[in-house]
Formats: C-alpha cells, sequence, structure tokens
C-alpha cells in the first residue's frame, strides 16, 4: 500500500496523499532498489508481479518510478509495467504525479528517462520541475560537474517532500481532483 502524508489544512479538513516508489529492477537487492530505500517510501517490487504494481499505483497519488538501464532503455520489466497501466478511454492515471530514476554504469540514463516519460504523460501523469532529469551512472558519479549525480536522490527527495507538503494547500484551492 502506498504511504500516507497526513496533514490539516487551516479550516480543519484532514488531507491525506498516497506515494509509492517502484522497483523495475529484477533484483530486490541491487543498486535501484538502494537509491528507492533513500525516499523513505515504500517499494513495489515488479519481480512481485505487474498486476499488482497496476494496483498500488492505481492507488497511488505521487509515484516514483525507477529502472537500471539496458542497452539505453528500461528493464523488461518496466516496459510490462508502461503496457499494462491503463489509459483511454479512462485516463485512470490522469492526474498522479510521476517522478522518474534510472541507474546505470555507462550512458543511457536520459534515453531510458524518455523512454518512460513519453508513455506516461500520455496516460495523463503529470511532472514536477526536476522529475525527468534523475539518472545515476554510477561509473561516472565521481567525474559528474560537481559530482552532481550523487545528490539526485536526496534532492528527489526534497522534491517529494516538499509536493507532499503543498498537496494539502491545492486540495484545499480545489485544484485536484484526488
Amino acid at each position: 500500500r502506498p504511504a500516507m502524508s497526513r496533514g490539516e489544512c487551516a479550516c480543519g479538513m484532514l488531507f491525506q496523499m498516497r506515494a509509492l516508489s517502484v522497483n523495475g529492477s529484477p533484483s530486490r537487492q541491487g543498486r535501484t532498489v538502494a537509491h528507492l530505500k533513500k525516499l523513505e517510501l515504500p517499494v513495489v517490487h515488479l519481480s512481485d508481479g505487474i498486476e499488482q504494481a497496476v494496483s498500488a499505483i492505481l492507488d497511488a497519488d505521487l509515484v516514483v518510478f525507477a529502472t537500471p538501464v539496458y542497452w539505453f532503455n528500461v528493464s523488461a520489466l518496466m516496459k510490462q509495467l508502461i503496457e499494462a497501466l491503463p489509459e483511454a478511454p479512462d485516463y485512470e492515471c490522469e492526474g498522479k504525479i510521476a517522478f522518474l530514476l534510472a541507474v546505470c554504469d555507462d550512458d543511457g540514463g536520459q534515453q531510458a528517462l524518455n523512454q518512460m516519460a513519453a508513455p506516461l504523460s500520455h496516460m495523463g501523469f503529470g511532472f514536477p520541475p526536476y522529475a525527468l532529469s534523475n539518472y545515476i551512472n554510477h561509473s561516472m558519479m565521481e567525474r559528474s560537474e560537481e559530482q552532481w549525480q550523487r545528490e539526485v536522490t536526496s534532492h528527489m527527495k526534497s522534491q517529494i517532500g516538499k509536493i507532499m507538503r503543498e498537496h494539502g494547500k491545492a486540495k484545499r484551492r480545489g485544484v485536484l481532483k484526488f
């Protein structure tokens, strides 16, 4: 089940936001899931079943999709998940917030993010600032400009926390449908 962020708005009404992360790696102990654990969100492992992941995503308001990079692309499990998510005519994912994370040893991180972003956007997922620039290239980490790749996960955690805090304000104004 997705994690709940609970709070109370000025009018005294309670709000909540459900968030989770999705591990697109076949490994439950690899680098992809290690980065997801730093976000302190529940982790859904695609290796446990695609249908279970789809159900959890449909119950969530915010989803972090993470995948290892294989030959400039997402994992087969992530591809299966994307193909299983509902789209037209009901667009059940419309209005959900998505963050993307690609973990690699060589080039291909940005290409993998693009392979997730296009179909998820078509399904109605929204992407906040910096949600599409999160790849971690382990072999280049030390050489990245100002070693920015070391901070990708902590920056993402900060952005998610900010969104979850702001969620109550937006919901109170009637901007959000969930």
